[in-house]
């Protein structure tokens, strides 16, 4: 294989490649006998059948078509590695010359991370969050358990109150005609949710158990009910019923019963250690985070469309993966924000192009500050990645492909870079807000 011309404008590279005659013959068997595996003819098992027979099945043309899309994604990894390129996208294929019994020439146009001319990325001056827990913040998170482990109770003798759950029976219409979308009971209404509308909720504050009220509410013209959505809509409302929260005491006995400790003292210890633990994780990241902000400031760098596309697309997976934890798909989602996933794509455009601007500067002072990948900084990523994902660490590595290969180097290479960033830092404690 020989790179026969290599050319850069702005960020495509254009190359043309020219591959030897035995090396285009043997990928054409090779592809022939892929494809013979397919073939059913009589008398013979599939992948059985005689060359001779089997090459009269297909069109020729269309054969060596296939073996020379097969030889050039073959030989592309070595392409890019002799060239010393870092391809952002898949390239684009055009054939030059191939003829039968002759050398195959090629060109590929491909655009690859940006020239990036850097200005001040060490000594940065940051401010890092305090990673310290105060009492409020405890407090807050007990209340939490409080509000999840609390029983409910029936009341009586008093108006309903925000917060409280309500059974009621309601008639809606609009000038006359009857609202369909609500059926005459409803239970479990979480008054303060909204679920009608916040000023629908207003009117039943203070309503106790047996009152009933009539109301008008005029509904916003993109409200999300289209029966209601614009209209002045009449209300009448009878409360049946009304539970409330009874909090547990903040006490031992609450400590016991929602976790593993017999004292609250144990607990709060516990829960304190864990806040410090996910505040110090959340001021690390913020630091970081403002470090490469800093860097990209004084940088010089065009960015491709394809970085950002890709930008783009990592952030939508995200996305997705992080719905899917909730049992939901990106189809809900949309439905539910009402917005489509190009409109998602558009919003996602500024901080991919942020994100993709952070990448190529962090490669960029890994390229200045001599910073590599070991083998064994390699190596230990990727045990610990088939360990996360309950698979045998020689199985996940033997499934990796070069790209993905590839694409665990380069997060390995930038979060040195990072590091590098952090330590090079003048770093101070921000005030804590009182």
């Amino acid at each position: 294989m020989k790179i026969l011309k290599q050319t850069r404008t702005g960020n495509l590279v254009t190359l043309e490649v020219e591959e030897d005659a035995a090396k285009v013959k043997e990928a054409a068997e090779k592809t022939l006998e892929r494809l013979s595996r397919k073939v059913k003819m009589p008398g013979f098992r599939p992948g059985k059948a005689p060359k001779s027979m089997v090459e009269k099945t297909f069109d020729a043309a269309a054969v060596a078509d296939q073996a020379a899309q097969d030889l050039i994604a073959d030989l592309y990894p070595n392409i890019i590695k002799e060239a010393k390129i870092d391809p952002v996208d898949y390239p684009k294929v055009d054939i030059i010359k191939q003829e039968t019994g002759q050398p195959i020439v090629f060109k590929l146009e491909v655009e690859v991370y940006p020239e990036v001319k850097l200005g001040k990325y060490k000594g940065i001056k940051a401010q890092k969050k305090p990673a310290k827990v105060t009492e409020e913040e405890l407090l807050a998170v007990l209340g939490n358990l409080q509000n999840r482990f609390a029983k409910r109770i029936e009341v009586d003798g008093r108006g309903a109150n925000q917060g409280d759950t309500l059974d009621i029976e309601i008639e809606a219409e609009s000038k006359g005609a009857p609202i369909k979308r609500w059926p005459r009971k409803l239970q479990f209404l979480p008054l303060g949710a909204g679920h009608i509308s916040p000023e629908f909720d207003d009117q039943l504050v203070g309503l106790k158990t047996g009152e009933a009220k009539s109301f008008s509410l005029k509904f916003p013209d993109k409200y999300g009910i289209k029966e209601i959505a614009g209209k002045e809509v009449h209300f009448k409302v009878k409360i049946d019923k009304i539970t409330a929260r009874e909090l547990l005491p903040l006490d031992d006995e609450l400590a016991k019963k929602v976790s593993r400790y017999g004292t609250l003292a144990e607990l709060k210890e516990e829960l304190k250690l864990s806040l410090e633990m996910e505040k110090k994780e959340e001021s690390e990241a913020d630091l970081k985070n403002k470090l490469i902000e800093e860097a990209g400031k004084t940088a010089e760098v065009e960015l491709p469309e394809a970085l950002i596309k890709v930008e783009t697309d990592v952030m939508l997976d995200e996305l997705k993966s992080s719905l899917a934890r909730s049992n939901l798909t990106l189809d809900d989602y949309l439905k539910g924000i009402r917005k489509t996933e190009e409109d998602l794509k558009k919003e996602f455009k500024t901080p991919a192009l942020s994100r993709a601007k952070g990448k190529v500067v962090l490669k960029k002072v890994s390229e200045l500050e001599n910073i590599t990948v070991t083998p064994q900084d390699l190596d230990e990523e990727l045990n610990m990645i088939a360990k996360s994902i309950n698979v045998p660490a020689e199985e996940y590595k033997k499934s990796l492909s070069h790209s993905g290969h590839h694409y665990i180097e380069d997060y390995l290479l930038r979060r040195k870079a990072l590091n590098f960033l952090v330590e090079n830092a003048t770093i101070e404690e921000e005030e804590e807000k009182k």
